[in-house]
């Protein structure tokens, strides 16, 4: 099947997405190094507080700018880029630049997919880009781990590595896609009040609510588990690859017919995944097992939510209204799952936080799977009724 010209389009910033995804892992791994798990959760809520005001402010000053969501894409490359290469390497700046990278393209990254494909294109589009974003990935993990290996750990050199990346591909990228701006805002306070938003909350939390936990869980799972940078991105690069050769063998695979059990087996294997980051600290080998399957089995529960999260947009409003409310939701979500746990850390030594936090994180898997499950089949009686 020939490739639609605006996923070839499209794709490009997909891959550039993901490779500079990777640059989370890093700064985890050095804060925690260098400081520890109470810096890495200062860092999250820094940074998932400054995604979710880029994506405030693009909402509601892109239609006085005439920005569009292309043009707030590279602007999530672009700013972040020269905050790495130009501001000084704080933990506040670093946290600023990732956040401002996250919030800008995931906004964008809604507002396109919504825009561009129909529910129907949306299985091969996930798959497609999922692919060129774990390939991407692994290519960046493994250039920045030769360059650590050679320089001595210098996190410095892998940060301006990261700000070119982000420059360049802000500079080249993006050109063939359309130029639409940004819609007004019309009220999302009543995208809240919808029941159809309000019975989302569940999968919301599951999904994206747990992002921060998962974040310093890897970080501080690593730290405990490796003892080095160059380390940690050897086992990042052999767990890409994994991924690299799952979603190779199963491309052509997903269907809207199957999307519960592609959900389903991805759960499965990322749940086992956290399990072994849990007991990585009593076996450290084991985080090499954790970093395998989640990387393997990521990119399918990726895809999967992917397709939710355009299912839980596809309700009444306006597509501005929606995405603003759901992201705005997904961060206070977010920063109390983050605030509670890091209050429970507060109690527990690093290797218990490790412990306990793989668990929620396990369970948590588990019931997305559940919950999603039953979202799929109630689309299939809707799509049949």
């Amino acid at each position: 099947m020939t490739m639609p010209l605006r996923e070839r389009a499209l794709l490009p910033l997909i891959a550039l997405q993901g490779a500079v995804a990777t640059l989370g892992g890093f700064i985890g791994y050095f804060t925690m190094a260098e400081q520890n798990v109470h810096a890495m959760f200062r860092f999250t809520a820094t940074m998932l507080t400054t995604a979710m005001a880029s994506t405030l402010l693009a909402y509601v000053l892109g239609p006085r700018l005439q920005l569009s969501s292309v043009r707030l894409m590279r602007l999530g490359f672009l700013l972040p880029g020269i905050l790495l290469l130009c501001a000084p390497q704080s933990p506040l700046a670093l946290a600023m630049a990732f956040g401002i990278y996250l919030g800008s393209t995931w906004g964008a990254r809604h507002w396109l997919e919504m825009s561009l494909f129909a529910n129907s294109e949306r299985d091969r589009y996930a798959a497609r880009a999922g692919t060129v974003s774990v390939v991407l990935s692994v290519l960046t993990t493994l250039a920045v781990t030769g360059m650590l290996a050679m320089l001595t750990e210098r996190s410095d050199y892998v940060y301006r590595l990261y700000g070119v990346l982000c420059v360049m591909g802000a500079l080249l990228l993006g050109r063939q896609l359309p130029h639409e701006p940004f819609a007004p805002l019309c009220d999302p306070v009543a995208i809240v009040r919808q029941p159809q938003f309000i019975a989302c909350l569940p999968l919301f939390f599951l999904e994206s609510g747990l992002f921060g936990i998962s974040q310093a869980m890897t970080s501080a799972g690593a730290s405990e588990a490796l003892g080095s940078a160059s380390r940690f991105g050897w086992v990042a690069t052999l767990a890409g690859m994994a991924g690299c050769v799952a979603l190779y063998l199963t491309r052509r695979k997903r269907g809207v017919d199957n999307r519960a059990a592609w959900l389903g087996g991805s759960c499965l294997v990322v749940g086992s995944a956290f399990l072994m980051l849990g007991a990585s600290v009593w076996i450290p080998a084991l985080y090499i097992v954790y970093s395998v399957l989640k990387a393997a089995g990521s990119p399918f529960l990726i895809a999967s939510e992917q397709v939710l999260n355009q299912r839980t947009l596809d309700i009444e409003g306006s597509l501005s209204d929606r995405i603003l409310a759901r992201e705005i939701t997904l961060w206070v979500l977010r920063m109390t799952s983050l605030g509670l746990f890091w209050m429970l850390a507060g109690s527990l030594t690093p290797k218990q936080v490790v412990v306990s936090g793989s668990l929620i994180l396990a369970c948590a898997t588990l019931l997305e799977y559940v919950i999603g499950r039953a979202w799929f089949v109630d689309a299939g009686n809707t799509q049949a009724a």
